[in-house]
This record gives C-alpha cells, sequence and structure tokens, in this order.
C-alpha cells in the first residue's frame, strides 16, 4: 500500500517537479530585428475638461516592419505614448494634494491600404505612477502590446493615430489617502494635425498565401460579421466598419499583473559568463526593470508525459495570473569587433503549483510545489550577420507538500525537496523583444526529506522523478515595460 501511494504522488511530484523548473527560465532582451525602422510624430490634441477644451501634446514611438508581406502579420513593437500634461490641466483633472499619477490610455488608430480602411483599437497602454512637479509640465508615458495587422493585397499600408482616451489612477495625496482612480480624458487631434505615424509597404507575400479576411478590429473568435461587403466602397465617415482586405487582428489582453518598477537584486553568476574575445571593453551599467511571459511544456522522459509551464489559461485551486519573468535588464555590456554581449539578471514570480494526475491511470493523485528560486543569469550575444543567441542559466530548489492520494492525505513533512538545486540551461535564436522558442534538458536530481513518522519515501520518489533527459519547450511572450502588462504567449505545439 505504502508502495503504491508514494508512486502516485511520485507522478505528481514528477510532471510539478519539471514545471517548477522551467517555469523560472527566460531569456532577456536582444538586439531588434534589422529590417525594423523606428517611427515617431508629435500630435496636439484637444481634450475636454469641464471648464472647456485644453490643449495637450501627445507624441507617439513605434517600431514598425520595414517592409510588409501579403499575408503575414506586421507588427508595431515597443509602442509608447507620452502625454504632456501642462499645471493648468492637472490642477483640473486630479485631486487636491495629488503628488504622482499613472493609469492607461487607448489609441484608435486608423489602418488604411488604398480606399481599404480598419480601425485597430491600442488599448491598454499602461504607465508607471509619474512624480508629479510643483510647477511646469509633467510627462506620463504609456506602453504596451498592440495588435498585428495584415493585408490582402499589395501596396503602402498607413497607420494614422485618431482618439485618445486617458484614464489616470492618483497617487497618493499629501494626507496619506489614496484617490479613487476616476480621472479621464477624451481628446481628439487638433484641426490640421498631421497624424500619420508610420508607412510600411507591402510586397506579394509567398505563392499561394490567403487573402487577408475582411474582420477589421477582430474579436477573439474571429467574428466577421463588422465586414463591409466587397461591392460595398469604403466611407470615411465610419471607423466601425472594415472592408474587406484588411485585418486589423486581435486586441491583445492584458492578463498580467504589471511590471514591478524597480529591478530585481542580485549578483550575475561569473561561471555563466562567456570569456570576452580578446581586446573587449567590459561595462558594468544601471539596470532597467522589465518583464516577460514564458509558458510550455516539460516533458518526463520517466513517465512518458508533459506538463503545463506557466499555464496561460490557469485550472485548479490555485489558478491566476500567469507569472512573470521579472528582469534586471543590462546589468553589464561586453563589446569588441564584430561582437556584442548583453548579461541581464532575471527572477521568475509565480504562485505554488496545483495539479491532478492519475496514478497507475486510475488512482487520483494531487501535490503542490512550491518554487525557491535563485536569479538567473540571462546572456545575449549578438554577431553580424547572424541571428542572436540567447543562453539562460539558472538553478531553484522545488519544495512538494500538501499530497493527497485518492482524496487522502500523505504526509511529506515540511522538508520534501530536491536534494541540491535543479540547474538548467536553456538557449534560443531569436530577437528577445519579439519572443521566441527556447530550448533545453533537466537532469532532476534526487529528493531529500520526505516523509515524517519515521517513514522514508525519498527512495521512491526519487526512482522515479530523477535522471537526466527531461526535454523542456518554452515560448517567451514579448518583453513589456516597468508598469505594464505583459501578454500572454499562446502555448508551442507539443
Amino acid at each position: 500500500m505504502t508502495g503504491a501511494l508514494s508512486g502516485g504522488r511520485t507522478a505528481r511530484l514528477a510532471v510539478v517537479a519539471v514545471v517548477a523548473c522551467v517555469a523560472g527560465l527566460l531569456p532577456g532582451p536582444g538586439s531588434a530585428a534589422r529590417d525594423q525602422r523606428e517611427a515617431g510624430l508629435g500630435v496636439m490634441y484637444d481634450c475636454g475638461l469641464p471648464t472647456g477644451a485644453r490643449q495637450v501634446e501627445v507624441v507617439f514611438d513605434a517600431t514598425f516592419p520595414a517592409r510588409g508581406a501579403v499575408g503575414k502579420p506586421i507588427r508595431p513593437v515597443a509602442v509608447r505614448v507620452r502625454a504632456g500634461l501642462t499645471r493648468t490641466v492637472v490642477d483640473e483633472l486630479l485631486p487636491e494634494g495629488t503628488r504622482s499619477v499613472g493609469g492607461t490610455v487607448a489609441v484608435a488608430t486608423t489602418v488604411a491600404q488604398g480606399r481599404e480602411r480598419a480601425l485597430a483599437e491600442w488599448v491598454e497602454l499602461a504607465s508607471p505612477e509619474v512624480r508629479l512637479p510643483a510647477r511646469g509640465t509633467v510627462e506620463v508615458g504609456f506602453s504596451g502590446d498592440v495588435p498585428h495587422v495584415t493585408v490582402g493585397a499589395e501596396g503602402d499600408v498607413t497607420f494614422r493615430v485618431g482618439r485618445l482616451d486617458l484614464a489616470f489612477d492618483p497617487g497618493s495625496s499629501g494626507t496619506g489617502a489614496r484617490p479613487d482612480p476616476a480621472a479621464r480624458l477624451s481628446c481628439t487631434p487638433a484641426r490640421g494635425a498631421d497624424t500619420l505615424l508610420a508607412t510600411v509597404p507591402v510586397g506579394a507575400g509567398p505563392e499561394g498565401a490567403p487573402p487577408a479576411p475582411g474582420t477589421g478590429s477582430a474579436d477573439p473568435d474571429g467574428d466577421t460579421s463588422n465586414g463591409t461587403p466587397d461591392n460595398d466602397p469604403p466611407d470615411d465617415r465610419r471607423s466601425d466598419d472594415t472592408p474587406h482586405g484588411i485585418d486589423a487582428g486581435p486586441r491583445p489582453a492584458a492578463t498580467t499583473d504589471k511590471c514591478p518598477l524597480d529591478p530585481p537584486k542580485g549578483e550575475l553568476d561569473p561561471r555563466r559568463l562567456p570569456s570576452p574575445p580578446p581586446g573587449a571593453e567590459v561595462s558594468k551599467l544601471e539596470p532597467t526593470s522589465m518583464c516577460a511571459v514564458p509558458v510550455g511544456f516539460a516533458t518526463l522522459r520517466k513517465l512518458k508525459s508533459s506538463a503545463i509551464v506557466n499555464d496561460p489559461h490557469g485550472s485548479g485551486a490555485l489558478a491566476g495570473r500567469p507569472g512573470l519573468m521579472h528582469l534586471a535588464m543590462r546589468l553589464r555590456e561586453v563589446r569588441a569587433p564584430d561582437y556584442v554581449e548583453y548579461d541581464h539578471l532575471g527572477l521568475m514570480h509565480i504562485p505554488d503549483a496545483e495539479g491532478t494526475f492519475l496514478t497507475f491511470g486510475f488512482q487520483p493523485t494531487t501535490a503542490k510545489v512550491r518554487f525557491e528560486p535563485e536569479p538567473a543569469t540571462i546572456v545575449n550575444v549578438i554577431r553580424p550577420g547572424e541571428p542572436p543567441v540567447t543562453r539562460v542559466g539558472y538553478r531553484q530548489h522545488l519544495r512538494l507538500y500538501d499530497v493527497r492520494v485518492n482524496g487522502v492525505p500523505l504526509d511529506v513533512g515540511p522538508r520534501c525537496r530536491t536534494s541540491r538545486p535543479v540547474d538548467t540551461v536553456l538557449t534560443g535564436n531569436y530577437p528577445v523583444s519579439e519572443g521566441g522558442l527556447l530550448r533545453g534538458e533537466l537532469d532532476i536530481p534526487a529528493l531529500a526529506g520526505c516523509g515524517t513518522g519515521g517513514e522514508d519515501l525519498d527512495v521512491l520518489l526519487s526512482g522515479a522523478v530523477s535522471g537526466p533527459g527531461n526535454a523542456l519547450k518554452i515560448r517567451q511572450g514579448r518583453v513589456c515595460g516597468a508598469g505594464s502588462p505583459c501578454k500572454v504567449p499562446e502555448l508551442p505545439a507539443l
């Protein structure tokens, strides 16, 4: 009986242990793709206040592909919106005594190609709290992910900014009270303002590529009911209809906590840093705080099964938002001819994991795992003419608790964990700002300290869990800035 129980919880531990090991691994940001270009635009907006319209200067920055292809997504990245609030606007908009302000902004962006047009809603761009100066203008910066755009024909695609809706969250006041987040501001471009942010030329896509559906501001379920029939000419006055040929992509959902304002603390592991090339210049830098979300699969070789890493959909009693990888960006830089290296520090913050498995095909077993991580050392190497190489080195203990077999508690004690930290290395080749795939393998060490009342479960658990060759496949989402929620990527193919 003891053996059956131990085997059941071994199966659960095995899967959860691999999940725990992998979930904390993520590469830091590297160089941007070479075929991208930055766009910037300043626009004067007329904003409605109770006493009348006030002008607010707004600056837009984003990175677009230098060119596009029919049927292939055009992805604006590194999107930032900066609103300059004068003292008059601040005093009228925010409660008296407000010392800082943050919030979100939504931008109605018109995408056009020839006579076709679509509305791309840039929503949930977020700002960290900004301290208000005693006088003068305060700049509030918003950033986040925006929808991609796909077109079904060749020709220039333009992006024009339009209506702006700001929601401000006032910070603490001089009295220590925190006002309600009720300050809202709706703005439209001033008459005669130039609203053209970017133009992307689009050429022929791969042979046989399907044309873009006419979904416009598509919902996540792909509803195309807002499409305009082919024989209905576009109407400049309509912003909620989309003629056939432009897909403004699904609206990205902000489903994570905001990235912390301050970077994580810790030191790079010198054993994981490559030797600098001859004559290289090594610099220590002041890091910035950024985040990303990793999701994927860990396959346990002995059990011939896989588990989801940082489940983007969640399940069970501990289900919640997927965890963030918190990054201290660019702690160290190494430069030499034809060689650039950026070294970052990363730390995963995820809740305890819980799951249910069938032991021997019929006996339900549940368990929880707590992660006890060390900071990850993340190395990005960029060489001319080669894709960037990202390597992540990371260690953490895995602690097992609250094990139940067929609903009956199995006491593993308070010290049941891996006998030594689990060491993992993941490698990927992709622009980290865009996200991509990482691959690696785990060697799970033996477990120790498992069992109470004289019962030693270490050998049984280790026999089913420990060993090399446990494959990992992780998809990293795009990097987001401090104060912003991160986009959760889709799971990779198993």
